[in-house]
This record gives C-alpha cells, structure tokens and sequence, in this order.
C-alpha cells in the first residue's frame, strides 16, 4: 500500500501538476487546464459528456475535436482546422507544456497569440454543447459532429441517454448512485467513476487500461485483473487521507498515471529514462534476456 503512495508522489514531483479535468474554452475551443473543473452545472455536463466521448479512444485529439465541434454546431472547414492545430501548437510553445497552460495571463501577454485568439474567436457559439440541446437534437447530426472520437454512432446514442438521465439530476440538484448510474446503458464501472471523481467530485479511483498495464508490469496484480480489485488497492492506499485532499489525490494521479503511459509504459514499453524502472519486475526480466 505504502508503494503505490510513493509512486503517486514520484510521479508528481517528476511531472508536476495535471491540471485535469481540462475545459474546452468557449472563447478560444482550447483546452483549459488546471480550472478546478467543475466550476458551474455547464463544465459539470461537458466533463460528463467527456467521459462518454474518451470511451476507446485517446482524448487528444480524437475528443477534443468532438468537443470543439459540439460547442461550435457544425464540423470545422478545411482551414478552421488548420488554425486550430496551429493554435494548439502555439499555446503549448508558449505554456512550455504540450497541451497544457495554466495561467492565461501568459498567452494574453504574446502578441502572437492575441492574433490566433482574434482568428478563432468568432468560431464559438458554444451551439449543441448543451445538456437540454444535445436531448433535442438528431441522433445523426450528433454523430456527424463527433465523429473524431470514434464509435460516432453508437457514442451519440449513448449521450443521447446520458443527457436525458442527468437532467433530472440536474434539475433536482442531486447524485446518482453509483449502482444507479451503472444502469444506464453505455456506463461501465471506468465511466461511472471518471463521472464520479471528475463532473461530482466523489472519492472515487478510476481504474483505465493505462493503471491495469503500469501496475500489473510493477508487480502489483495480472493485467487481466478484475476492476474491483484493482481500485480496493488505490482506495486502500488513501484511507487515511479524508475530504477534498483525497479527491484531489485521486484525480492527480490518474492524470499521472496517463502521463507515464504516453512516455514510457505505452504497449510496447520505453523502460530507458523511466522513473519507475527500478522498482518494475516487466524491466527486470526484460534485462534478463
């Protein structure tokens, strides 16, 4: 218990900070990171709708293109999207972080960077990104908006759904259980629990494919192990830690753990340079060959 701690903490020391959840800017259609998301009922929806879009995919950028699509109501043209990936591509030269900026004051200061905001800005009516919107809208004008984010059909029914299942909850300003929300078609215990920690702020640890990899090749469990299981480990690894602490524990470390995955640990593992490597029993019988 006391390891997946110390892992948690390596980790941050050697990436800092996530910042997750991000937003997708209303002003801009960039990420935001490091906002505290969910500040209002609008982040709290699109982080849900999030959770059913990153479903078999990668977030960036299979889901933001969907999201940027959603809030602008129609799918880029050739040369919107041109501007956006040059924009992305600024920003995180700028930010020093790829992807990443957590204090907007840094771009406003670049004159560059004013130029590209001036070019996009006018893009966003943040149109179908909406709970009650996304609800009336077309099942096939959804799926043509997103489908960056793969699975475009079956993931537009499925916010269809969702949308439908939290407006009552919104309206009433309450929390499904999590039995509950595993009723609704389309949610498995990975997306109730990202749901969970992200749009609800619950103590919940999301396991992904990128925590069963890492940790089955540290030695702590088979890559094939029950999702159950795998999150009593996390959870036990905090108990003592208690409130928004934990929650904002939970949350870092998933965004870490997905961090050292994109680095090192991807499907066929980058063992040189990695921060774990030492204490990783896959690089040990890999140096055993």
């Amino acid at each position: 218990m006391k390891m997946i701690e110390n892992i948690y903490h390596t980790l941050l020391k050697e990436y800092s900070s996530q910042g997750w959840w991000p937003i997708i800017s209303n002003k801009t259609l960039l990420c935001e990171y490091g906002l505290k998301a969910p500040r209002d009922e609008a982040e709290r929806w699109e982080i849900i709708a999030d959770c059913i879009l990153t479903q078999n995919t990668q977030w960036y950028p299979n889901v933001v293109r969907a999201i940027q699509q959603l809030k602008l109501g129609r799918p880029f043209t050739k040369k919107e999207l041109e501007v956006i990936k040059k924009a992305e591509i600024l920003k995180a030269k700028i930010s020093g972080k790829p992807q990443k900026i957590t204090k907007p004051n840094i771009l406003t200061q670049n004159t560059s960077w004013k130029n590209v905001e001036k070019a996009i800005g006018n893009l966003n009516k943040a149109k179908l990104l909406d709970i009650d919107k996304i609800m009336k809208t077309p099942v096939k004008k959804i799926a043509k908006l997103i489908r960056p984010a793969g699975y475009y059909n079956q993931k537009a029914d499925r916010l269809k759904i969702v949308a439908d299942y939290f407006s009552k909850h919104f309206k009433n300003k309450t929390i499904p259980s999590r039995d509950e929300l595993l009723n609704v078609k389309g949610i498995g215990p990975e997306t109730a629990d990202s749901i969970f920690l992200y749009a609800f702020e619950q103590p919940y640890f999301v396991i992904d494919a990128y925590t069963k990899r890492i940790f089955s090749r540290l030695g702590f469990f088979k890559e094939d192990e029950k999702y159950e299981k795998v999150q009593k480990l996390f959870m036990g690894a905090f108990k003592d830690v208690k409130g928004k602490k934990k929650i904002e524990i939970f949350k870092e470390y998933h965004a870490l753990i997905v961090e050292l995955a994109k680095r090192n640990c991807r499907k066929k593992a980058a063992c040189n340079n990695c921060i774990v490597t030492k204490i990783c029993k896959k690089n040990r019988m890999i140096g055993k060959d």
